[in-house]
């Protein structure tokens, strides 16, 4: 075997050890121990919901409290905290997109989320 052809090995080797550290390692401990980004929501623009569609804790006696406090410190479920929430909103404002009426943000992260906070 060439030289050449054994870096390539130790490189692509260091490449998807430095990938599984990251995927693996790294971001799920980071999304357990950081603070998720603030979140502005307007509970006036969605006085039309009905409250127990997002405090669903309400209803089902899954808990009180915060989203945050539930859904972040929950090991069942806190590495999909942030899939979950931007799914959840994202669908209810393309649902009434749908219907042709007023919606909030889909894409724009600033709509939701001011870095200020």
């Amino acid at each position: 075997m060439s030289k050449f052809t054994l870096l390539g090995f130790a490189g692509l080797f260091a490449a998807a050890a430095l990938i599984g550290y990251f995927t693996l390692g790294y971001r799920p401990a980071a999304i357990r121990q950081q603070p998720m980004l603030p979140v502005l929501f307007g509970h006036m623009d969605h006085k039309e919901v009905a409250c127990a569609k997002c405090h669903h804790n309400f209803t089902d006696d899954t808990g009180s409290g915060t989203c945050y406090s539930c859904h972040k410190y929950n090991p069942d479920i806190n590495l999909h905290m942030e899939e979950m929430f931007h799914d959840f909103c994202r669908d209810c404002h393309l649902e009434e997109r749908f219907k042709g009426e007023k919606a909030g943000p889909l894409r724009s992260c600033a709509q939701c989320h001011d870095p200020k906070r």
